[in-house]
């Protein structure tokens, strides 16, 4: 059975702490006026998770797969919006681990290792955007400069960030045929307070609505070249080729950013079947007062048949669902057969997951029922939370599909949050 050690469990606990007390306690508070969860940020800095997914060698804590996934599970259970940024800070952080060493990469390695620094990572259309195709960052050389500028959405993490993950664009033009040439690849990380670098502030959703998840606009930002790194895109396409068929334990573990939003999901399930187990051992008869005796007989609703089925039903699906992805997180560190066997697993477990999320809030949402899904109770935070996770995420449908080619032998990917 994977464990973890002495040191990691007393995290855990910590983190465990802050999130059933402090974090609980304000994510009504943020949730509704849309606020960042700064202290809770500087709450988890405080215990060095800036560096959540950094190596010892990097300066980082060094955590087990399994430690950090029991990490975001827990902070997610009090407040998932605060789980969703911390989440995107290690997405941009492994993104700029995997990239070879250059002076700007390994200097902002180094301030996340040493000062706790935190990053963004805006990579999906703005809000209220249709059409990728005009969105995006877009850079020009000017002597021994770089120019960007460009609009770029669900920037999580961006109001506590003090860098920028930004990929832009260099046009090269048209070849001999009037065909256009292969474009360069920019990777650079400016800090958030750069002159030209707006951070737009009009994140507004349904759930999830601490998350700073706003859009980021570049107007003329100039960066010597020297603090980027610039590759061209056959370059970039042949390394994510080889990448994606690499078999390795350190190849598996590029998942986690993944695996990191299923560890939010459960973590919003179980506070969603928490709540719902204790409300309706509380909730008592239908009609009001005389008035009672007119209908059924008064009794808990935890003595109600249909309410135990749903709430059996919901617990099947928050454990096998926590089996689920705890086995995938133990097998990280054992190649599997090769890149697709993995990939095909790793779709199972997203697509589990995602069942899960999806039943255990309809069912927290239908046993507990309207007196329980109102602002005054966690119950309908949580429930828009979930949902949120749904709609931001990856597809119930396509994920069926994905693993129907994979059954047929047809080469897969896993494409969506955090990447491939």
């Amino acid at each position: 059975m994977l464990m973890i050690d002495a040191r990691e469990q007393a995290l855990v606990e910590q983190v465990r702490s802050l999130a059933r007390d402090d974090f609980a306690g304000r994510a009504a508070a943020h949730d509704r006026d849309g606020s960042f969860p700064a202290a809770n940020i500087e709450q988890l800095r405080g215990l060095g998770l800036a560096g959540l997914s950094l190596t010892a060698e990097q300066g980082g804590l060094g955590l087990s797969p399994l430690a950090q996934m029991r990490v975001m599970e827990e902070i997610a259970y009090g407040d998932a919006s605060t789980a969703v940024a911390l989440n995107m800070h290690r997405i941009g952080t492994d993104l700029v681990s995997t990239l070879p060493p250059f002076p700007s990469r390994n200097a902002v390695l180094e301030d996340i290792a040493r000062n706790g620094a935190l990053l963004c990572a805006p990579g999906s259309i703005p809000t209220g955007e249709l059409d990728n195709r005009t969105t995006g960052y877009r850079a020009v050389e000017q002597g021994p400069d770089l120019v960007i500028s460009g609009r770029a959405g669900f920037a999580s993490m961006s109001e506590g960030a003090a860098y920028l993950f930004c990929g832009a664009v260099i046009d090269r033009g048209l070849n001999a045929e009037g065909k256009p040439n292969d474009p360069d690849l920019v990777f650079a990380f400016p800090r958030m307070d750069a002159p030209g670098v707006k951070l737009q502030h009009n994140w507004d959703a349904m759930g999830m609505r601490a998350t700073a998840s706003h859009d980021i606009e570049i107007e003329g930002l100039v960066l010597p070249r020297s603090a980027a790194l610039v590759l061209p895109l056959p370059m970039i396409r042949a390394v994510f080729e080889a990448l994606q068929n690499q078999v390795s334990a350190q190849s598996q573990r590029r998942s986690l950013g993944t695996l990191g939003i299923l560890a939010i999901w459960l973590g919003l399930a179980q506070a969603a079947f928490d709540f719902t187990v204790e409300y309706v051992q509380k909730r008592h008869g239908f009609l009001a007062g005389e008035a009672a005796t007119l209908g059924a007989p008064a009794t808990y609703r935890a003595e109600q048949g249909w309410a135990q089925g749903a709430i059996g039903h919901m617990e099947h699906w928050l454990e096998t669902g926590r089996s689920l992805l705890y086995d995938t997180v133990a097998r990280l560190d054992t190649p599997f057969p090769s890149a697709q066997a993995f990939t095909r697993h790793l779709v199972r477990t997203v697509y589990h997951l995602r069942r899960m999320v999806e039943d255990v809030m309809l069912g927290a949402m239908k046993t507990c029922g309207a007196h329980a899904y109102v602002r005054s109770r966690p119950l309908e935070r949580i429930a828009r939370d979930m949902m949120g996770g749904v709609v931001m995420a990856w597809k119930t449908d396509e994920l069926v599909q994905v693993l129907g080619r994979g059954a047929l032998g047809l080469p897969i990917t896993l494409v969506g949050p955090a990447g491939s």
